[in-house]
């Protein structure tokens, strides 16, 4: 008796993965991870050196500010940076790229509200 196996093509990795991390439930901490990683293309050169992005947990982003001074600044601007940081995370540049959005004209592309909140805290001095 012989056994036949049905073969199935291969699928690439780049297919997988997308369905693995929502199995695992990693989409959304990876989304939200990238207000971190681009936490420096939102508020520019001079904001960047008296801050560091520290966490996000639920959409809250913890920010570690060098003096109060700048954290009065940045609590005026916290709307301002939660704006620029959605749309900087929704640009089709950098999610997967997928049929749909391939189709859709940048003013197209929804504007995802990963960060919902900042929160400032003073950096501990060593």
């Amino acid at each position: 008796m012989q056994i036949t196996r049905k073969s199935k093509k291969p699928k690439l990795l780049s297919e997988l993965l997308p369905e693995v991390l929502d199995e695992l439930k990693l989409s959304e901490k990876i989304i939200e991870q990238k207000a971190i990683l681009l936490w420096h293309r939102a508020v520019g050169s001079e904001i960047k050196k008296h801050t560091r992005p520290y966490s996000i947990e639920n959409g809250v982003l913890v920010v570690l500010v060098d003096n109060s001074a700048w954290m009065s600044e940045l609590a005026f601007l916290k709307n301002e940076i939660i704006n620029k940081l959605n749309t900087i995370i929704s640009s089709p540049h950098m999610e997967t790229v997928s049929k749909e959005n391939i189709k859709k004209e940048p003013a197209e592309i929804e504007i995802k509200q990963i960060v919902k909140d900042i929160r400032f805290r003073l950096m501990s001095r060593p």
